[in-house]
């Protein structure tokens, strides 16, 4: 992968973009619960916002690896191959491998009819967590660190 300076513009909207609709997303869950046992009964769930949304993240995020492959992305902070630096690189591979798996999950479970809801959840959850621990770091080292690396995802560069 390609290393630049700063990110585009595209993918700083598409960052914040599907940051909200994982929040999104996880606070919806309890709806798609209640739609799948209207399915499960014989019923028509009809529109289920958890679902929607879930999709669209999936969408955006292949959108955004296709981005990231062919813009680059900037070097994780810290010395290259340092700790920090690795820790820094596999945080985000974990956090793009749960944001194209938990999608893929809840495809399975909602239209597919695998009962794979209960390990959908808990990756869903583990997302949560990782996505939370990448928003500490980053919030860490603007205020903490005062090295400017939230600047990266506001402002393109």
């Amino acid at each position: 992968m390609k290393t630049t300076t700063g990110y585009s513009g595209i993918q700083i909207a598409l960052h914040w973009l599907i940051a909200i609709l994982i929040v999104t997303a996880w606070f919806t869950g309890e709806g798609a619960e209640e739609a799948m046992e209207v399915v499960e009964d014989g019923g028509v769930a009809g529109f289920v916002p958890h679902v929607a949304v879930g999709l669209s993240i999936l969408a955006l995020v292949v959108v955004r690896v296709l981005v990231r492959l062919t813009r680059g992305a900037p070097a994780a902070p810290g010395t290259p191959g340092s700790l920090t630096a690795r820790a820094a690189d596999w945080g985000h591979r974990l956090i793009y491998l749960l944001m194209i798996a938990v999608p893929l999950g809840g495809i399975s479970v909602f239209f597919l009819g695998l009962d794979v809801g209960e390990i959908h959840g808990l990756a869903a959850n583990l997302l949560m967590l990782v996505v939370l621990g990448h928003a500490l770091m980053a919030l860490y080292h603007q205020y903490v660190l005062k090295d400017g690396l939230l600047r990266r995802m506001m402002k393109a560069g």
